[in-house]
């Protein structure tokens, strides 16, 4: 039997040439694939291995910079001093009171580099865990010199003002403030925003402002998303949204109820509408202007439950003949002196009302007069719908008493066939 030629064993380098020879010998695209695959910080450490390695990684795309909570300070700034290629993206999920001064430099130099999406969120220090007022940071106007900002992501820290020069970021597609304070006053965010000339999504949530402030408006034609969320009533005024296709309103105060109505009667062209109504005891989109027709979807987070809550939501439903899916969210039940006949409701009643709703989610039902009367009116006015589907408060009925309102609801005429009714129990 004739024997198999022994295998050659790979030839071993010489002991003589050292880790960075041979890897100097590999291709520089290579070179630069692996050290793209490095960590930045592991990469900017290879500047030790030879004098041709110590500044090959400041060439190498590291189009996003993500560091991680607890990242000291030094190698950021190390890193950004020496970076060369653009940064697409930078983000500091946790930027420590003690480093806020830090980030004023981190502009500047994101700046030279083109930075096009940036995350910065300021955290403050507890004092050993008691309540003290926080150190808003203001923000370097440095952040005006970075021209390619396409995102602008920032939370806990006063905004500038911009300067007279502004001309605006040609390319921001994405502004999300939370708990940003504005000192000045808001004609510097209402600039911001109106420069803004491809501005796509915007959220401002819980922002601070000044006790005085102007008149100011949200002018932004090319705006498809929109979330505004506070607790304080700062006179938002939006001018009209063509592009708009959804937007989240949370307000807990308001000055009057014309402001509210001016505010939501702008958003007519949403596809997707969620509406945290704030706290008040009548019909406050009574008189609504527009029509919502390309709406398709409304949640409704309702604080009173009582008979004036459901009225707003006959304002809105009946002004979006195109509603497929409503979702109710009910908050504090009144004590009811009278009970509520169906025939309270039947004054809504409309030829195009719920004509082509097919969902429609109820949570936090209790059961009341309010609740019943509504369930029976949707269900009797409904021709499209498939599912209604009710999650009910926890502990707030008896066996028996909830056996007793099923079956009620079961009694209730349906004008869709094919209408099914889930009762459920919130989590």
């Amino acid at each position: 039997m004739a024997t198999s030629p022994a295998r050659r064993r790979p030839r071993l380098p010489s002991p003589d040439i050292s880790a960075a020879e041979i890897l100097d010998s590999l291709p520089p695209a290579m070179l630069d694939e692996i050290l793209s695959r490095l960590p930045i910080r592991d990469a900017a450490r290879t500047s030790v291995l030879s004098r041709a390695w110590r500044r090959r990684w400041e060439s190498v795309p590291y189009p996003v910079l993500n560091w991680p909570r607890g990242t000291p300070s030094a190698p950021i700034d190390a890193v950004l001093a020496h970076r060369t290629c653009p940064i697409s993206e930078f983000r500091h999920p946790y930027v420590p009171e003690t480093e806020f001064h830090l980030s004023d430099l981190w502009l500047l130099r994101l700046a030279s580099v083109g930075v096009q999406s940036l995350y910065l969120k300021f955290k403050w220090l507890k004092a050993g865990g008691n309540f003290r007022i926080p150190h808003f940071h203001m923000l370097h106007s440095h952040i005006f010199s970075c021209h390619e900002l396409a995102v602008l992501d920032l939370e806990a820290c006063d905004f500038p003002d911009p300067p007279s020069s502004f001309a605006g970021f040609p390319n921001l597609t994405t502004i999300s403030f939370c708990n940003v304070r504005f000192p000045r006053g808001l004609s510097g965010l209402e600039a911001l925003i109106s420069s803004s000339s491809s501005l796509r999504r915007l959220r401002l949530e819980n922002l601070r402002m000044p006790n005085k402030y102007g008149q100011w408006v949200i002018h932004a034609p090319n705006l498809q998303s929109l979330l505004i969320s506070s607790v304080f009533d700062y006179g938002w005024q939006v001018d009209d949204l063509p592009s708009l296709e959804e937007a989240e309103i949370k307000l807990r105060n308001y000055s009057n109820d014309q402001e509210i109505v001016n505010l939501i009667s702008r958003l007519d062209q949403a596809r997707i509408l969620q509406l945290d109504m704030p706290c008040a005891l009548d019909n406050l989109l009574e008189g609504l202007p527009r029509s919502f027709v390309n709406l398709k979807s409304l949640s409704l987070h309702i604080p009173y439950c009582c008979l004036s809550s459901f009225l707003s939501i006959f304002c809105l439903v009946r002004k979006a003949p195109n509603l497929e899916v409503l979702d109710i969210e009910l908050g504090f039940h009144f004590e009811e002196d009278d009970e509520v006949d169906i025939n309270v409701l039947n004054g809504q009643r409309a030829d195009d009302l719920f004509s082509s709703l097919t969902s429609v989610h109820m949570k936090n039902v209790t059961w009341d007069s309010y609740e019943m009367t509504f369930i029976q009116f949707i269900l009797s006015e409904a021709r499209q719908l498939e599912v209604l589907s009710i999650h009910e408060s926890r502990g707030h009925l008896t066996s028996d008493e909830k056996t007793f309102v099923a079956a009620e609801v079961a009694r209730y005429r349906r004008a869709s066939p094919a209408a099914n009714v889930v009762i459920s129990r919130m989590p």
